[in-house]
């Protein structure tokens, strides 16, 4: 994908200052080069949390393969401006990425809204909040799940946001009476 979004880009007014595998590295590549945006492929949006959990604030826009239901939402409470399906056009992904930078949110219509009523917990807070339920510590938690601590603790304060509640354990007991937790 990188040397897609590089051939895409060649011929823009947008350069690349930089890659990264990793929050960290996004992290530290933000805070170093100081890019005017980040473009993010993933499937999913914790990447994009863990980048604002450090404290980033540039700009961003997710790539993701295919639509999802509630991609949008999920990626605008993450943090994200903008959403592009790395399928698309590289008309599609400059227009999103000029949008972006002129201060503009751009979400891909393609990814179908999320139901009315339904919990924007995504699939990996949910597997947080059960381990919380279960009674796990958040050092047990991230090695049960090959994530970081500090990843664990950006999963349950957002959990416990959209939730409307303060305690890890509350949201984890929100999320049960919802439905949402499934063992």
């Amino acid at each position: 994908m990188r040397g897609w979004v590089r051939l895409a880009l060649r011929d823009s007014e947008f350069h690349i200052a930089g890659e990264a595998a990793s929050a960290e590295e996004t992290a530290r590549l933000a805070t170093d080069v100081e890019p005017d945006l980040l473009l993010i492929d993933t499937t999913g949006v914790t990447l994009v949390s863990e980048v604002r959990a450090r404290g980033v604030s540039v700009p961003t826009v997710v790539m993701t393969p295919s639509p999802e239901r509630g991609f949008n939402e999920n990626a605008g409470e993450a943090g994200a401006q903008g959403t592009v399906l790395s399928t698309g056009s590289v008309a599609e992904l400059l227009a999103v990425l000029r949008a972006v930078s002129r201060g503009e949110t751009s979400f891909d219509p393609r990814h179908p809204r999320r139901p009315a009523g339904q919990s924007s917990l995504s699939g990996r807070e949910r597997e947080v909040l059960r381990l919380v339920e279960r009674g796990d510590t958040n050092r047990e938690i991230a090695n049960e799940l090959g994530i970081s601590d500090q990843t664990v603790k950006t999963l349950v304060a957002r959990s416990c946001a959209k939730l409307g509640v303060r305690r890890r354990g509350d949201a984890a007991a929100a999320a049960r009476g919802l439905g949402l937790l499934v063992l």
